[in-house]
């Protein structure tokens, strides 16, 4: 399936994902007609080798069909961004035993959520790790066939040491197999604010024994990766940087898709908030606001896009040995990348405050895109300003972690 097709496909899917996406927030995660035309649609292997199946479709097509996505419903994109997107950095981080086995099972595609929260302990036994977690926030967890915890290897006997440091580096990364772990009714409905379809639940892990290969230690060292050896893509060379932050800023650049999506309808079907009405659709107020936030939505696309380009000539650069790994130049793209959203959100702000109150009623699209957003600005990727701190501590040559 080319790129063009699959982006056509999600382009076909947005009146449904758009008239799931009530019951979507009811349910926590999208409906199954939904998840069953992503089947169909083929988006459940964008980004899956062609050594299993997959179409092995470059970031920027993976980045259009997720806004596209988004422009439906947000949090359905976000529920399939960090479900589907966790392909690429399981193909890159575990080994070619780990990718066969997982790759190969009875529902034909590989889908696995990953939260990086310390979740439980990991203790070596016979035939693996014996693994007891509680994750919070699997993102996309609902049809996946697994999912992906961080524990503390612990000995025998031994509970997880509260005073360790908390690091992605520390903590053991492992697969559990779909059937080894249960999935807690812990989102959705009126238990969060926003993003209520993203299937971000809790999974609990209960004394599962899982393959010794099932778990890893996340490297710091990036001129290759498993990935690259195994498929010879430097898309799967699975830096920190780029990729994670990619996959929740997406929903957040369809949210304003979706936003000027609705404007527009209000504007074409209500009239103005002044005295004797009008239409909306030729008042200048209105004109100016729509005007205002499709450049600030256009300019997070193009953003977006820019970074992608940019992203995917490095990684090639790294794996042909032309110039080194650069934490330097991950965290510019990142920062750039939230810059993106900043201009996302910003639209969305500026759309709501003039939509009108019957806009902000239950039920209505625009309140949840709001919601939708407000919620991303509290993720721990999302913090621009920490972010952009950090990043000018790195550009002055100053200590980027001073505390």
């Amino acid at each position: 399936m080319t790129a063009e097709t699959l982006i056509k496909n999600a382009e076909g899917l947005r009146e449904l994902v758009r008239d799931s996406a009530h019951e979507a927030e009811r349910l926590g995660h999208y409906t199954t007609e939904v998840h069953q035309a992503f089947l169909d649609a083929g988006l459940y292997h964008m980004l899956t080798p062609r050594k299993y199946g997959g179409h092995e479709v470059d970031l920027k097509t993976f980045a259009k069909v997720l806004i596209e996505i988004g422009r439906g419903d947000p949090g359905t994109a976000w529920c399939l961004s960090l479900g589907h997107g966790n392909t690429q950095s399981t193909v890159a981080t575990w080994s070619a035993q780990t990718q066969d086995e997982i790759f190969n099972n009875e529902r034909g595609y590989f889908r696995a959520s990953h939260s990086l929260n310390p979740a439980g302990s990991a203790q070596r036994v016979e035939g693996g790790w014996l693994i007891n977690a509680r994750s919070r926030y699997n993102s996309g967890v609902p049809y996946a066939t697994h999912a992906t915890v961080a524990v503390q290897v612990v000995e025998e006997g031994q509970a997880p040491d509260p005073d360790a440091p908390v690091s992605p580096l520390t903590q053991l990364q492992v697969l559990i197999p779909e059937g080894q772990f249960t999935i807690q009714d812990d989102w959705g409905g009126d238990a969060v604010l926003g993003m209520r379809a993203s299937g971000s639940n809790t999974v609990v892990v209960d004394n599962v024994v899982v393959p010794e290969h099932y778990g890893v230690f996340l490297g710091a060292d990036f001129a290759t990766s498993p990935g690259v050896q195994l498929h010879g893509n430097p898309m799967y060379l699975g830096s920190p940087g780029v990729f994670p932050l990619l996959e929740v800023v997406l929903p957040v650049i369809g949210a304003a898709r979706a936003a000027l999506d609705e404007y527009e309808h209000l504007a074409r079907t209500k009239k103005a908030a002044t005295l004797g009405g009008g239409s909306r659709l030729e008042d200048p107020f209105y004109q100016r606001d729509y005007g205002l936030a499709t450049m600030k939505a256009d300019s997070a696309e193009a953003i977006v896009m820019h970074i992608l380009g940019t992203y995917a000539d490095f990684c090639r650069d790294v794996v042909d040995g032309v110039r080194p790994f650069s934490f330097e130049t991950e965290t510019a793209l990142a920062s750039t990348l939230l810059q993106a959203a900043e201009l996302a959100g910003e639209t969305v702000d500026i759309l709501w405050r003039s939509a009108g109150s019957s806009a902000a009623a239950r039920g209505q699209r625009m309140q949840r895109y709001l919601r939708d957003v407000s919620m991303f600005r509290t993720h721990y990727a999302a913090q621009l300003n920490s972010n952009a701190r950090m990043f000018g501590a790195m550009l002055l040559g100053a200590s980027a972690m001073p505390f």
